[in-house]
């Protein structure tokens, strides 16, 4: 009823195969060069790069017609 057989896939080292090492190595130096080459390239990164959102400053033409666009929850002033 029971078997008494060993299992040969069960590792109890607690180590890794030898090909499970190489691709944990293969995997961490890929990792650690993605992670230099970021790094490398956002601290020597070029100042033009950067977006500016707001060249320009509003003139007066844009806040006229801002006021003119009426509020989405409708009537701001109380009625009376």
């Amino acid at each position: 009823m029971t078997n008494d057989k060993p299992d040969i896939n069960v590792d109890t080292s607690g180590k890794l195969s030898a090909r499970m090492s190489v691709f944990a190595w293969i995997i961490c130096a890929v990792l650690g060069w993605a992670l230099a080459f970021t790094s490398f390239t956002s601290i020597t990164g070029d100042e033009e790069d950067v977006v500016i959102t707001a060249q320009t400053e509003p003139n007066a033409e844009d806040a006229i017609r801002m006021e003119q666009v009426l509020p989405a929850a409708g009537d701001t002033q109380p009625n009376q």
